[in-house]
């Protein structure tokens, strides 16, 4: 079986700034959260049912985190640089590099933490031609056919597709694993390919600033149902009520 896992390097968002009207994205980078999640549930498949998991990852090809995704059990990486990806140029570029392993599964995070888009499965399913299964928190692989449990918020609901397929999960399906130093060490002898893909992008982004909140700084003081009244008829004021 042919596993791929889609998994794209973004700034760490935990570390991000904002200075004066802009953000500050000079910070490390890093595997977008569930795309880990995807790299992991590539693993388990590998683990379980044999095969061969390779990852795919397009824009940032950052030498030390293709290294971590070899470390949690990927066989090997295709590292597409790209200058200006967007969304549909990088399905695009995917699609055409992968096109020729014809994978039975291909599994990605369902949105990424930079642009958060959840779009990228379909437009790769779309360009490949295979079913697509968002929201997943569950997998089982039965013959040629795989069964998937989808998280949606209020209820779930369980589909069965015919292989192959792609599938997006969240990150309720699993624990990403922490790679020991000996899995760490051995990334390294791990085959990466690296591939250049020069078409100009369909969107480019061309100012990214933070959601400023101008707060009243109002404080409502006395009893509590002086003040509930004091602060309806504040709202009201407001055009709130």
């Amino acid at each position: 079986m042919n596993i791929v896992t889609c998994f794209k390097i973004v700034p760490d968002d935990t570390l991000i700034k904002i200075v004066g009207d802009k953000l500050d994205l000079n910070v490390p980078p890093k595997i977008s959260t569930y795309d880990k999640n995807a790299i992991e549930e590539a693993v388990r498949i590998k683990e379980k049912y044999g095969g061969k998991a390779i990852g795919v990852t397009a824009g940032n090809i950052d030498r030390k985190s293709i290294r971590e995704a070899l470390a949690m059990g990927l066989d090997e990486v295709i590292a597409i640089n790209m200058k200006e990806p967007d969304v549909m140029t990088t399905a695009e570029a995917i699609a055409e590099t992968i096109s020729p392993i014809k994978p039975d599964i291909i599994l990605t995070g369902e949105a990424t933490t930079d642009s958060s888009t959840s779009v990228f499965s379909s437009y790769l399913a779309s360009l490949l031609n295979y079913p697509v299964v968002t929201y997943a928190k569950s997998i089982t692989i039965e013959g040629n056919k795989v069964r998937v449990e989808r998280n949606l918020t209020t209820f779930q609901e369980i589909v069965e597709t015919d292989l192959p397929a792609i599938i997006s999960v969240v990150g309720e399906i699993n624990t990403p694993r922490i790679p020991s130093v000996k899995q760490i060490l051995e990334s390294s002898k791990k085959p990466v390919k690296n591939v250049d893909y020069n078409k100009q992008p369909k969107v480019k982004i061309v100012n990214v600033s933070p959601y400023v909140i101008t707060r009243k700084k109002i404080v409502i003081e006395g009893k509590m149902e002086e003040a509930v009244d004091k602060l309806l008829n504040y709202l009201s004021q407001e055009g709130v009520l």
